[in-house]
């Protein structure tokens, strides 16, 4: 169920009869982000604007929850694809988010951007964190809120199910995109990749019937008029949002090769069948 109430903040040149005539969710979220690009709201955060854990910037806390994205309230073993699609529209929405590439080279303009949120849960609903962006020409990829979300309701140390995030240019799924999870602080006081949705702390969130929800991966890439939703497991199965069946269909396993020096983010990974963008 989705909660339009105050989490979906409409500015004042998006007025509410305007707001009923859309036609569908996704519809509404365009006509939003057009709404808050003209009135000059704030979208998105930099890396550089945000706290970290621990004196280590790896470990970025993103703020949330992002205002553009209404909370889903569900119980469910999975995340609400009724939170995950309206976030990736939302993102190929953001500013040179899609479309980013110099015809003649293709490689992204300067102005190219990737955006990172991290999918997360309250004791009350699911959320989006506001993302966080990254200019292309200043490294090759967003940084992911590996530290957590520092929620305006609840607070920290809320679980986290993974990172949604764009690729400016159409690319497909990369290896380093395969290799990024929620991290947990073990005992000894080590930072591990862990496989299911948890909070920084290490708590396992779980669902009503007490099991243990895996954390997936997001990509939203493509172009505007011609959007690519993908997603992937800690296994490397790689799925396609199919719009007209309205399911996840599955597309390949991929392993992550490891980088190098010629390829310090890595190659592209390797996948059976062959990664097709």
């Amino acid at each position: 169920m989705l909660r339009l109430g105050a989490r979906l903040q409409v500015p004042a040149l998006l007025h509410l009869p305007e707001l009923m005539k859309c036609g569908t969710l996704y519809a509404c979220l365009a006509l939003l982000a057009l709404s808050l690009a003209c009135t000059g709201t704030r979208r998105s955060y930099s890396k550089a604007e945000l706290p970290w854990l621990e004196d280590n910037d790896a470990l970025i806390v993103a703020p949330g929850p992002w205002p553009e994205i209404p909370s889903v309230v569900a119980d469910t073993a999975s995340i609400p694809d009724d939170l995950v699609l309206p976030t990736l529209t939302a993102l190929m929405e953001l500013p040179s988010a899609a479309d980013a590439c110099d015809p003649s080279t293709g490689r992204p303009r300067p102005d190219a951007s990737e955006y990172c949120v991290a999918i997360y849960r309250t004791p009350e609903d699911w959320r989006v964190s506001w993302p966080i962006r990254n200019v292309m020409r200043s490294s090759s990829a967003c940084s992911p809120p590996l530290g957590g979300v520092d929620d305006a309701d609840f607070g920290r140390d809320l679980p986290v199910f993974g990172y949604a995030h764009n690729h400016p240019c159409a690319s497909s799924v990369s290896s380093k995109d395969l290799a990024v999870w929620p991290l947990v602080k073990s005992d000894e006081g080590v930072w591990v990749i862990v496989a299911y949705g948890t909070s920084p702390s290490g708590k396992l969130a779980r669902d009503s019937r007490g099991r243990v929800i895996p954390a997936w991966g997001w990509l939203a890439t493509g172009h505007r008029n011609a959007p690519l939703f993908y997603k992937w497991n800690q296994a490397g199965e790689v799925f396609r949002w199919d719009g007209d069946r309205k399911h996840w269909q599955f597309q390949m396993t991929c392993r992550p090769r490891p980088p190098s020096p010629f390829r310090p983010q890595g190659g592209p990974p390797d996948c059976a069948p062959a990664l097709v963008p």
